[in-house]
């Protein structure tokens, strides 16, 4: 009697069990803990419209478009975030199609306008700068006012700064060392004159050993995003801002660097963007800044008055 060959045959694999090998393939890559949270986030959406128990061999470009359109009409949110879900869709999917488990078919992004880039104002910084008074304010209020000195002194990310220990304040050659960003590249970026008294005197307070975190909580604990990120509102709140967000900060900086007229090749550096699309971002939301001094700088402006000051 002839006996059956066993057969590998992916006909039968689903989405939700081709997702968890697309996830253990990430992780066999060592992907940062974030992106697979990304994919983690951006699936409970698709799964909205996309049936975890479906054949992958069955999803279609008519599968795609479908997600697309219920995304528009049931759920209220806008279009850079269903460009978001797209993206981490088309990863997936990418990887179904490299592994033979589905026809391959291009997915192209959706267009979306592009967000307005929301700075602090010149007003709100300098009522956040203000140095509180030490024997009248607590440790977190004095703390999170150093962090606003270093988030705008850096435009460093707030994953960045939760990261940053001890020994990576090197004030002896005034420089912050950057180990874990998201690039995986690390980042070292000058201390200021400014901000070197600065973090003299919380180091003085925070204590501490090398390998503590620089900013802690109360108790000297690692603290987290989402509790960095309320405790920064309340003390936006108690100086009468109410716009907040840790990210701004990197915004602002970014935004004062070209006003200031910064070199956008060290921006981009400083920024540890992995190319200049960002930057020119920020350069093309700015424009209507970079006009106000315009003439001041203007290299034909500038040779007529030197010439008028000489006729005088």
């Amino acid at each position: 009697m002839k006996r059956k060959i066993i057969e590998v045959s992916t006909k039968g694999i689903t989405f939700d069990r081709g997702y968890d090998e697309f996830i253990f393939s990430c992780r066999a890559r060592n992907l940062r803990p974030a992106t697979i949270q990304f994919y983690d986030n951006s699936m409970r959406s698709i799964y909205k419209f996309i049936d975890p128990k479906m054949p992958i061999r069955d999803i279609t470009k008519a599968t795609v478009d479908n997600f697309i359109i219920g995304c528009q009409t049931e759920l209220d949110i806008k279009d850079i975030t269903i460009h978001t879900y797209l993206r981490a869709l088309k990863a997936i999917l990418y990887y179904f199609m490299r592994s033979g488990y589905m026809e391959k078919f291009h997915i192209p992004l959706i267009k979306y306008d592009k967000p307005v880039i929301e700075t602090y104002s010149d007003e709100e910084v300098k009522l956040l700068l203000k140095k509180p008074n030490k024997n009248k304010c607590n440790f977190i209020e004095f703390r999170n006012w150093v962090i606003c000195n270093v988030l705008y002194a850096t435009g460093i990310r707030s994953s960045n700064l939760i990261n940053l220990q001890i020994k990576d304040i090197d004030l002896c050659n005034n420089l912050i060392s950057m180990k874990t960003t998201k690039n995986r590249k690390p980042l070292v970026i000058p201390i200021t004159k400014s901000l070197q008294p600065i973090l003299r005197e919380y180091l003085a307070i925070r204590k501490g050993n090398e390998e503590d975190y620089l900013f802690c909580s109360a108790y000297g604990d690692k603290i987290s995003k989402v509790a960095l990120n309320g405790s920064m509102r309340t003390y936006n709140n108690g100086r009468r801002v109410k716009r907040t967000g840790i990210h701004r900060w990197r915004h602002t900086f970014a935004k004062q660097w070209i006003l200031n007229h910064g070199d956008i090749i060290r921006l981009q550096k400083i920024l540890n963007h992995s190319d200049l699309d960002m930057v020119r971002n920020y350069v093309n939301m700015f424009t209507k800044d970079l006009q106000q001094d315009f003439e001041e700088f203007n290299p034909l402006e500038f040779v007529n008055k030197k010439s008028i000051k000489m006729r005088k």
